[in-house]
């Protein structure tokens, strides 16, 4: 019996994005499969051009977690396609995109994505109310551009339900998810 792969049409930006059709992609029977809907392939999607599938089993099973326990209940949740920004990264992408030394997306613990047709404020709050995960961020978020910027989720095995907002063109993170930075008080 031969397993036909399945091609993911996907449109490179600054940040891959994948186009999963809403129907079941992955029925356990294909080799990549992570969860239900989502796949090794586009948890490793990377266009820097180097190497990033994950040969460590300790970061399949991490990617496992959290697939099942954010990206899975978000589907379901909206019934909307989830676009994958970035999730699994090797040293060298890690690297190569700037993130941190101590990023959980090398260990398979985070992903970066947004939901097709709601707000990445929508999601977050959702998210936050919702699930138990490690770190929730609102990143690279515009208040006047509601379709701006991505969510950042991670799980691991001792969640610590961190929630932040970082703002587009800012290096502080702010608690908890808001709309709009805070109001620096007068002096």
């Amino acid at each position: 019996m031969q397993l036909g792969l399945a091609l993911i049409p996907f449109r490179a930006s600054q940040q891959t994005q994948v186009n999963i059709p809403m129907k079941n992609f992955c029925d356990g029977k294909l080799p990549n499969c992570i969860s239900a809907h989502f796949n090794l392939e586009e948890l490793t999607k990377t266009n820097t051009g180097v190497f990033n599938t994950p040969k460590d089993p300790k970061v399949i099973s991490n990617l496992r977690r959290a697939a099942e326990n954010i990206l899975e209940p978000v589907r379901k949740h909206f019934n909307r396609r989830v676009i994958i920004h970035s999730a699994y990264r090797s040293p060298a992408v890690n690297r190569a995109v700037g993130g941190s030394n101590n990023s959980q997306h090398s260990k398979g613990e985070a992903v970066d994505f947004r939901v097709e047709g709601h707000t990445v404020h929508e999601v977050a709050n959702w998210i936050k109310e919702n699930l138990s995960f490690d770190q929730l961020i609102l990143e690279h978020y515009l208040p006047d551009s509601p379709q701006s910027g991505w969510v950042h989720c991670s799980y691991s095995f001792n969640n610590r339900g961190s929630v932040l907002t970082k703002f587009k063109g800012s290096q502080i993170y702010h608690p908890g998810i808001l709309l709009a930075p805070p109001q620096r008080a007068a002096k």
